[in-house]
C-alpha cells in the first residue's frame, strides 16, 4: 500500500509562540507537560473542525478537478490567519511535488496544473484519494501528523525530551477516533476554528524576535 510522509508546519509555528508565552508563566516547570498536552489537544480539535471537512471532501473529489479547485479557493478564503495560509500553501505545494515524483499517478500530477493555492488539507485529501487509500485511513493519517509534528517541534525547541514526547504522542493518539467521528460528516462549508486562542497565538509568529521555524 503506498504511503506519503507528511509534516504540518502550521502547528510548529503555533507551538513556537506558545513556548514564548509559557516563558512568562510562574512555576512553568511544574505545568509544562500538562500545558503542552492541553495545547496539542486544542490543535487537534481545530484540525478536526477546520481541516478534516476539506480533507474529506477533497478525498471524495480526488478525480474531479473543478471540485478540487473550488475547495482550494474556499479553503483560501476561510484561512484568514496569514501564517497558517502561508504554511498551508507551501506545504501543499511540497506534497504535490513529492507525490507526483514518487508515484507519478495522472490524478496526482494533474493537481500541479489544476490548483491555484495548493492548500494542504485539500492537497492531502486529493493525493490520498488518488492513491486509493480509504477515507478513515486518510483522516487518521492527517490527524496523526498533527500530533507528531506538534510534539516533535516541542522536542526541537528543547521543551521536552524524546521519551516524554513518545509518551505524549501515544496518549493523545487515543483522541483521534473520537475527533474524526465528530467531524467526519461535516462539509467544507461547516469548517470552523473551535479554539481561536491557538489561532491568535499563531498569528503573532512573525512578531517574535527569534524563532526556529519559518513557514
Amino acid at each position: 500500500m503506498p504511503s506519503v510522509m507528511l509534516k504540518v508546519f502550521p502547528r510548529e509555528v503555533s507551538l513556537t509562540v506558545w513556548v514564548w508565552n509559557l516563558l512568562y508563566r510562574i512555576n512553568r516547570s511544574c505545568t509544562l507537560v500538562s500545558d503542552l498536552k492541553n495545547f496539542v489537544v486544542c490543535l487537534l480539535e481545530n484540525a478536526g473542525s477546520f481541516n478534516l471537512p476539506f480533507v474529506g471532501e477533497a478525498h471524495a473529489a480526488s478525480c474531479d478537478t473543478s471540485q478540487l479547485t473550488a475547495l482550494d479557493q474556499l479553503c483560501h478564503v476561510c484561512t484568514a490567519n496569514h501564517i497558517a495560509n502561508r504554511a498551508n500553501t507551501r506545504q501543499g505545494r511540497a506534497l504535490v511535488d513529492t507525490a507526483s515524483k514518487v508515484f507519478g499517478y495522472d490524478d496526482v500530477c494533474s493537481l500541479k496544473s489544476t490548483l491555484k493555492h495548493f492548500h494542504y488539507p485539500v492537497v492531502f485529501g486529493a493525493v490520498y484519494g488518488s492513491l486509493g487509500l480509504d477515507l478513515d485511513t486518510t483522516l487518521t493519517a492527517f490527524m496523526s501528523g498533527v500530533i507528531r509534528t506538534s510534539v516533535a517541534s516541542a522536542v526541537r525547541l528543547d521543551r521536552i525530551g524524546p521519551i516524554e514526547a513518545q509518551k505524549i504522542v501515544t496518549e493523545l493518539q487515543r483522541l483521534i477516533p473520537e475527533i474524526i467521528h465528530r467531524n467526519k460528516t461535516s462539509s467544507a462549508a461547516d469548517a470552523r476554528v473551535t479554539f481561536p486562542l491557538t489561532d491568535i497565538m499563531q498569528n503573532c509568529h512573525d512578531k517574535l524576535f527569534s524563532k526556529l521555524f519559518y513557514s
